[in-house]
């Protein structure tokens, strides 16, 4: 979590809204709660973190929450029984505070064996347990989810939210999943508070490699510190895997003191490693394109004196690698899918490791 203090902010501010006063003890909230929240980063930079974060923060506050990741395609209609038979199960139900036909909606859902509910049902299960408590639904891997139940459940929340109640959707995934919510046609979609993550800043990346040691009384000397973090590339997943060989070693050889000889002692498992990510990217990457157009994207995009949006990459590759408009525009979400790329908040397109080009070309001039 280090490093990620705007976005615990936002996180935490949703979840304020939703535990916010209510218009009367069973209503919806006096003030509308905020938008739905969008976490996009490529793999390995925290976003599975920072909803198993905002998980935690939500318990002390009675704010109930499900983390979601889910509704594959062919497998959606079981999973959304089995969610929204536990959504039937509403801490704090009064039956005084519904009429009949509510009851019988969560009756219904409860033993959705007997009768699987529909995602007609979602809505009416959702408000009736709003009443009770807010809500916080955290939905990981949003990119894989099936399209149309998908959208249905956003709509349903976003009408709750329009409505007052005490609800809060925190949607995650790589940078495809603004195309994956595009499929669905739905302009509240839009309407999304977008939080962006990608490398750590230098400072973040010191703390993080060095605060797992220093908290539990292992001290780290400067150059060691240097060291592991000049094997991480700022990249999250890669503070882990040091972290994680330099530890090991620590409990192998009982050190106190995390020197510069220890650290070197494991830096061939963190190569390693490394390279299994770099070799995975560039797997994926072929699945997209020849070698010969890859290397013709690489080099657009090292060459460009500014990082380029991405309507300028398409423009290059229909140029370069001879693409129709549509098929480029595939051809660029597909290297978002594969690794290669991802582009920020301010619709710029960089490299997801920037050192996995000089990986990409040393493989090329071989």
């Amino acid at each position: 979590m280090t490093g990620r203090d705007p976005e615990h902010k936002l996180l935490k501010e949703a979840l304020a809204a939703i535990t916010g006063p209510r218009k009367n003890k069973y209503g919806p909230l006096q003030d509308v709660p905020p938008p739905m929240l969008k976490i996009v980063g490529p793999r390995g930079v925290g976003k599975t973190a920072l909803l198993t974060w905002t998980g935690r923060e939500a318990r002390p506050l009675e704010v109930d929450r499900e983390n979601l990741a889910w509704l594959p395609s062919g497998q959606a209609k079981d999973e959304l029984s089995n969610f929204l038979s536990k959504m039937a199960d509403i801490p704090g139900f009064d039956r005084k505070q519904v009429s009949d036909q509510e009851y019988q909606l969560i009756k219904e859902a409860r033993n959705w064996e007997h009768g699987q509910p529909l995602i007609g049902d979602f809505e009416g299960i959702l408000a009736l347990r709003l009443r009770f408590r807010p809500l916080m639904l955290l939905m990981d891997e949003v990119m894989h989810y099936n399209v149309e139940v998908l959208g249905k459940m956003l709509h349903h929340s976003q009408v709750l939210i329009d409505e007052g109640w005490p609800l809060a959707v925190v949607l995650a995934g790589i940078p495809t999943l603004d195309a994956h919510l595009e499929k669905m046609d739905a302009g509240f979609v839009y309407r999304t508070k977008d939080i962006y993550i990608n490398l750590l800043d230098p400072a973040a990346t010191r703390a993080a490699v060095s605060r797992p040691f220093t908290d539990r009384d292992v001290s780290v000397t400067d150059d060691a510190l240097e060291l592991m973090v000049s094997w991480t590339d700022n990249y999250s997943y890669f503070t882990q895997v040091v972290g994680r060989e330099v530890w090991d070693a620590k409990e192998k050889d009982s050190c106190a003191e995390i020197d510069v000889a220890l650290v070197q002692s494991v830096e061939q498992k963190v190569w390693e490693q490394r390279m299994g990510i770099y070799s995975s990217i560039y797997r994926r990457m072929f699945k997209v394109l020849s070698p010969k157009q890859a290397r013709k994207v690489v080099a657009a995009i090292e060459a460009a004196p500014e990082p380029l949006t991405p309507e300028e990459l398409c423009a290059c590759m229909a140029a370069d690698i001879d693409l129709d408009a549509q098929d480029a525009r595939e051809t660029y979400n597909q290297l978002l899918h594969a690794g290669l790329i991802w582009a920020d908040g301010d619709a710029r397109v960089h490299a997801t490791l920037p050192s996995f080009f000089d990986y990409f070309n040393e493989e090329n001039e071989r």
